[in-house]
């Protein structure tokens, strides 16, 4: 991706404001059944309007789209596919006039979660709805209910945090990058790095993004099994101590000079710190796009993918945060709901995934679909991605706390704002959201 899929949410607070405009809209004519069922397709001919940002995302997105829809029209010559690629930046709030109208697409791309719930009044809720032949194969359908129970989007594709290292500033610091990774050398590292004037993590702190980026990466290594299904069904609250322990490790990383001090957080927005990696100038990056890498290892060759180190609340041996790049939802207007619901079905089916690896490089998570490796970046970042033990926290934080995440990310490595006001406004938008 050549952004990180939150990147990708950056844009948090946006995105909140258009789904409380969203939720707010419990109209009558919208509700025409609570779930989808999986089922034929009708003979007559319809056309499905589905709008999306993927495309966009990856080098020969538009490509590996286009061979999908003759793929699916295959399969289903009665169905025109008229597909609408809109800018991340704008996509949100086309959707929210949508929403509000009760008109437009068909199909939406959405993650899923909590975010998902915050469009619930807009969207068919499809656990019913999975095509019995791939439902065995995809991954990360748990992860992306949403906490009343219902799953509103079909998890297409799969992300995962890790990290981007440059090796040869390593060795102009003097120290072996397979120090990080436990978390004390990470630690350590960040310490010696900086101490030669190398700036250890590509940082930029005044969207937030980093810090919310970091928070996911860290909480998913402390929530075990039990925990997560807490999460995800809404019943773990951010005043879980395990929060307030992610803050401390992010802390942790900042006392150890791991962000640059000062001159980091003079620094503006995340998106800023791709280019800071690329162009040598700082030894670690976080990333959650297989797409990042590529372009990392291209401008920086001694480029190398690791995973985070565990932290000492870790639950696991080698958990990164991984889970759907993306998913696929039914709009509860559309006059083709069987129609609508196939599509989804095929974007996440084998077919499809196959296509967007192939063409795009897009990690599938239907487990039919073996992404071979073909690049340097590929033979180290996607066996960290496919890891069994791996899940993600993230499709659960409500869209009110990374808001508020993002907005206090700087005041709070900065020392401009306590560590227990940031967790009490993260707690009372919590709080909010349910």
């Amino acid at each position: 991706m050549t952004t990180t899929r939150s990147r990708v949410l950056g844009g948090a607070a946006a995105l909140a404001a258009a789904a409380i405009a969203l939720t707010g809209c419990q109209a009558g004519g919208a509700d025409t059944a609570n779930t989808l069922t999986f089922s034929e397709v009708p003979k007559e001919d319809t056309t499905l309007k589905v709008w999306t940002f993927l495309p966009d995302n990856y080098e020969n997105g538009d490509k590996a789209y286009d061979q999908i829809i003759d793929a699916f029209n295959e399969q289903y010559p009665q169905v025109e596919i008229e597909l609408t690629t809109m800018p991340y930046g704008t996509y949100w709030d086309q959707l929210r006039n949508s929403g509000v109208s009760k008109s437009g697409p068909d199909v939406v791309t959405m993650y899923g979660g909590a975010q998902a719930y915050s469009y619930r009044n807009s969207l068919f809720p499809l656990q019913d709805a999975i095509d019995p032949a791939i439902e065995g194969d995809l991954r990360y359908l748990e992860d992306n209910y949403s906490s009343d129970g219902n799953l509103y989007i079909l998890p297409t594709g799969a992300y995962g945090y890790a990290l981007l290292v440059n090796q040869d500033l390593f060795a102009a610091g003097g120290v072996d990058p397979q120090s990080i990774a436990t978390w004390d050398g990470l630690l350590g590292a960040c310490t010696a790095l900086d101490a030669k004037g190398i700036l250890p993590f590509a940082t930029g702190w005044q969207d937030g993004i980093l810090m919310e980026t970091l928070m996911y990466m860290i909480t998913s290594q402390q929530m075990d099994e039990q925990t997560l299904v807490k999460w995800t069904q809404g019943e773990l609250k951010m005043d879980d101590p395990l929060f307030g322990q992610a803050v401390d490790r992010i802390l942790e990383m900042n006392e150890a000079g791991c962000f640059g001090g000062e001159e980091g957080l003079g620094r503006a927005m995340y998106d800023d710190a791709f280019n800071q990696y690329y162009a040598g100038d700082a030894a670690m990056f976080t990333t959650g796009g297989l797409a990042t890498a590529e372009t990392g290892f291209n401008d920086q060759p001694s480029t190398t993918v690791m995973p985070l180190p565990q932290v000492p609340e870790s639950k696991y041996e080698s958990l990164i945060d991984a889970g759907a790049e993306a998913g696929w939802s039914v709009t509860k207007w559309t006059k083709s709901p069987e129609a609508a619901n196939a599509f989804v079905n095929f974007m996440g089916g084998a077919e499809a995934q196959q296509i967007l690896w192939d063409v795009a490089n897009v990690v599938p998570n239907n487990n039919a679909v073996t992404a071979e490796a073909k690049t340097p970046m590929q033979e180290v970042f996607v066996p960290l991605i496919v890891n069994d033990e791996n899940h993600t926290g993230f499709s659960s934080y409500p869209l009110e706390v990374l808001a508020v995440i993002e907005r206090n990310a700087g005041p709070l490595v900065s020392g401009k704002l306590s560590r227990d006001e940031f967790l009490e406004q993260a707690i009372r938008a919590f709080d909010k959201s349910a």
